[in-house]
């Protein structure tokens, strides 16, 4: 036996036995218990190394008594005693339920909603078992007592388990709600499992004979029950989750309700016919949406995301009115009914609807209170609002300069060159600046007012990754490293073409509580655009972005350099669409992701799921010019480029394409036109993407006759079991007709979706039926 292996078996057995202690610790909490322990061995965490040397340390070798009051509810017996064994090297395993533990071949865990999966199983002998209340406790008590390898691991147990069950549970913990008591369906002991001879236990009335010190756990009553960052990670992560399955999760609610459903859930819908499980079990179906779950002010926020995976804005129309009649079901409360006139008021975009669309919302109203959901008033506004762009688009007349190439260096927003290809619809803070001191009356000083965006790319939340294993080198996290905020902002590194410089403190990476852990689109008013951009260089939209959803499946069988689509959309008189492809860089696989300005003469096929195609197409790839692409250092050094995709076909364009001088060489150069074409229906292991059976161009009420429109862009990617989204910013960019802008990136983390080998050659894993690639865009013209 080794040495280091003795002298742990020693120690173990000395907390164990209680041995030779030379301190006693009398724990005040939701127990009240004396621990005969070592000074030795609890200097290793920060808490007793502080306490024991920092005032605390006494001249005389006799044994003391030190009483610690734990304020903090969420520090409880089972996972204090759990931490001072793991001091000692020893310690009952963790089992964390694999029930609770979703996967690419179970996004939404294998107990969601399948009659035949026990969500309580029973915990093996001699482990502890590691429910969700018992790790919310575990991580509470290792970052009170400063250990960081133990709350890191914690930490990634959390977020490793969330799922259906535990989403709200762990929401909750990140507002700052205690854990509340044991739950009896999950059997979870009071004490550690092993471990439970060695506490004293005080009765409550009983005095305490600690006659030196006091510490207590609660100098700041407000924030007793949050851990800063750490909560904040766990919020994100909880927040991505909701916006990534909200259709899927609703459409089991209304089931369980007894409701009928326009949603699908993709998990239905992707399941094989011959599938042993047993059918879903509605009632097993926890309640998130319904009363009961998510409050009021989480609901609104929730369906007014950018993030939130619905098709358009009339499909998240529908999406809130299912929520709010689902809860109605149980009566009216006045809180919610004044949240969701804000809620219909600003959370959807009207103007971006179609005017059939807009009349069908007219004429609608709640089978509960018989009142419409939005007001007419709302609606006349979004009309007014989308003539306004029409005219804009319409009325401009057409140049043969427009079609002309980009110049090097890239112009910077809101110089002449920019503008000529723009509408002239955005204002920088400067100006509202200047014409609120000039009392302008044209000035809308109430706006909303939107940010348009400079280029940036962030990760909110994680999937437990980041803190498991702890370091990249596999030394211990230190507790500032667990501290650090899940997500930064990073903008391009190419010295070629400076974009212009973010705004200090609209750059400023921040997901907390008040903006609903990074979902939150904030509002702004003329006054708040001044106030946020003491430098005056933001730029400002008055009209709302058009948001729509992409998703795509079977990512896992994409050949290489192929591309696949979304469906098309029309945005303000031109059609776009969002397209994948998969490329390999020095033997490794990275997945990009582009928003394409869609021909009008070839709309591809869209991706979909494979029960439900007729057809399959990938745009055939074929090699194209060499990109010299600057850098974009994402998170936890991961690294994305940004630039025009690969080419398709190429044929010889029938107009100069555009580039950006940031991630080309400074010369003039063209993209290629691309279309796509037909591959061979194959479903072995080496087949092709399903695609929709047929095409269906959007709706079009008037054309953007220009052969380039500028447009500022934001694609967000949910990871494939939800925890996180990679998030890429894009500032104003030239489009042309069949001109794509978007990004290749390792922060996609592809192999979530495709089993990537190490060297070339290695096979391709499918992936679980039910996990597909979304994604959410925000497009603005300007």
């Amino acid at each position: 036996m080794r040495s280091s292996d003795h002298i742990q078996r020693h120690l173990y057995s000395s907390l164990l036995h209680a041995r030779v202690p030379d301190v006693t610790i009398n724990v005040r909490a939701s127990w009240h218990a004396r621990y005969r322990l070592h000074r030795l061995v609890l200097i290793q965490a920060g808490f007793f190394h502080s306490l024991f040397t920092a005032g605390f340390a006494e001249s005389t070798p006799q044994p003391e008594d030190i009483e610690i009051i734990f304020n903090d509810d969420n520090i409880t017996r089972a996972a204090f005693e759990f931490c001072i064994a793991r001091l000692y090297g020893g310690g009952p395993p963790l089992h964390v339920f694999p029930s609770l533990v979703p996967s690419t071949a179970s996004p939404l865990t294998a107990a969601f909603p399948f009659a035949d999966v026990d969500l309580h199983p029973s915990t093996p002998s001699g482990h502890h078992p590691g429910t969700p209340r018992f790790l919310l406790s575990l991580l509470a008590t290792s970052v009170y007592l400063s250990i960081p390898t133990l709350a890191a691991d914690a930490l990634s147990s959390i977020l490793s388990t969330l799922g259906p069950y535990t989403v709200l549970q762990y929401l909750d913990f990140a507002l700052g709600k205690p854990i509340g008591p044991l739950d009896p369906e999950w059997n979870e002991p009071e004490a550690a499992v092993g471990l439970e001879h060695i506490a004293q236990l005080i009765p409550d009335d009983a005095p305490s004979d600690a006659s030196l010190h006091s510490v207590d756990s609660d100098e700041h009553p407000e924030k007793q029950f949050h851990y800063g960052a750490i909560s904040d990670k766990i919020g994100e992560a909880a927040a991505c989750w909701l916006v990534r399955w909200a259709p899927d999760i609703l459409a089991f609610e209304e089931r369980r309700a007894g409701m009928g459903s326009v949603l699908e859930p993709a998990i239905s819908r992707r399941r094989p016919k011959a599938d042993s499980r047993a059918p879903p079990d509605y009632s097993a179906v926890p309640v998130i949406w319904d009363r009961g779950g998510l409050s009021v002010k989480w609901v609104c926020a929730l369906i007014s995301a950018d993030t939130l995976f619905v098709r358009g804005e009339r499909e998240r129309y529908d999406f809130a009115r299912a929520v709010v009649e689902l809860r109605r079901r149980h009566g009216t409360l006045q809180e919610e009914e004044d949240a969701w006139i804000t809620l219909f008021e600003q959370g959807i975009y009207y103007c971006h609807m179609s005017m059939e669309d807009v009349i069908d919302l007219s004429k609608d109203s709640s089978p509960t209170t018989k009142q419409p959901f939005v007001s007419i008033a709302v609606l006349q506004a979004a009309h007014w609002q989308h003539s306004i762009l029409r005219q804009c688009i319409t009325a401009r007349p057409a140049s043969s300069s427009l079609a002309e190439t980009r110049p090097s260096p890239a112009p910077t927003p809101g110089s002449p060159v920019q503008r000529e290809k723009e509408l002239g619809i955005t204002q920088t803070t400067a100006e509202i600046r200047a014409r609120l001191a000039a009392a302008d009356p044209s000035l809308d000083q109430v706006g909303p007012y939107f940010l348009v965006p400079t280029d940036s790319s962030q990760r909110i939340g994680d999937n437990g990754s980041s803190v498991h294993p702890p370091s990249m080198d596999g030394t211990p996290l230190s507790m500032d490293e667990l501290f650090m905020t899940s997500f930064a902002p990073s903008s391009p590194t190419s010295s070629t073409a400076p974009r212009l410089a973010p705004p200090s403190i609209l750059a400023r990476a921040s997901a907390g509580e008040a903006n609903f852990f990074g979902i939150q689109r904030q509002r702004y008013n003329a006054h708040a655009c001044v106030e946020a951009d003491p430098a005056g260089t933001a730029r400002w939209a008055l009209h709302p972005p058009f948001r729509f959803a992409a998703e795509f499946w079977d990512t896992e069988v994409l050949p290489e350099k192929a591309r696949l689509y979304s469906q098309t959309v029309w945005c303000g008189g031109s059609l776009f669409n969002a397209y994948v492809q998969v490329m390999r860089k020095k033997g490794a696989m990275q997945l990009g992701i582009y928003l394409h300005r869609q021909s009008t003469l070839d709309i591809p096929t869209a991706s979909a799921p494979r029960g439900e195609m007729l057809s399959q197409s990938v745009s055939a790839p074929l090699p194209g010019p060499r990109e010299r692409q600057g850098s974009i250092v994402g998170p936890r050094n991961l690294t994305h480029t940004r630039g025009p995709s690969l080419p398709a076909i190429v044929f010889p364009p029938a107009s100069p394409a555009h580039y950006s001088p940031s991630i080309h060489p400074p010369t003039r150069s063209t993209t290629p036109v691309s279309v796509s074409s037909s591959l061979p229906n194959t479903f072995g292991g080496g087949g092709t993407p399903a695609t929709a059976p047929s095409v269906h161009a959007p709706v079009s009420p008037y054309r953007d006759s220009r052969p380039a429109v500028t447009a500022y862009f934001t694609i967000s990617c949910a990871s494939a079991t939800g925890a996180s989204q990679t998030r890429f910013a894009s500032a104003p960019d030239v489009f042309s007709v069949s001109q794509s802008w978007g990004w290749k990136s390792s922060s996609l983390r592809t192999e979530e979706y495709i089993e990537v080998g190490d060297t070339e050659g290695q096979g391709i894993g499918v992936r679980g039926r039910e996990v597909s690639l979304r994604a959410c865009v925000v497009l603005g013209l300007v």
